[in-house]
């Protein structure tokens, strides 16, 4: 486990590092999101407020750029799995150990639903109702 933490890590700050390269400029999609509240994406936490991102592929694996309003604060979102075509963009948000996470980013344009690791359910949260937010996601270039 720690062995795949690392990994993460490193893949990230690689990403980062890989952000000035030209890949990113040939940009597929371009949006941005409001969050009513706080998230959790991907173990990092985003606080509410505007954000923009940035994707070159709805590829398996793809790392999704994400920025805060200003354009200042950045992070690398990576792709667990790829779901089912929408009909819209939104964000999803599921609730688990009392914190709310990003479980999926649809994106209409690209036809693509990008998925993002979430905990999984606690006993107490499988025996009560569902608590999914879906926040829309407004594409600027797709």
């Amino acid at each position: 486990m720690k062995n795949l933490r690392n990994f993460v890590v490193l893949f990230t700050i690689v990403a980062v590092l890989g952000c000035g390269s030209s890949a990113w400029a040939q940009t597929a999609s371009v949006g941005d999101f409001v969050l009513p509240f706080e998230v959790q994406w991907n173990g990092a936490t985003l606080p509410a407020g505007q954000y923009h991102f940035t994707l070159h592929s709805s590829q398996f694996g793809e790392l999704l750029l994400i920025r805060d309003g200003q354009q200042n604060n950045k992070m690398l979102a990576l792709t667990r799995g790829i779901g089912t075509k929408p009909d819209h963009s939104a964000l999803t948000l599921v609730r688990r150990k009392g914190k709310w996470q990003v479980a999926s980013l649809a994106l209409e344009p690209m036809g693509a639903t990008l998925e993002f690791s979430v905990p999984p359910q606690a006993k107490a949260e499988r025996e009560m109702e569902a608590s999914i937010q879906v926040i829309p996601v407004r594409i600027i270039k797709g």
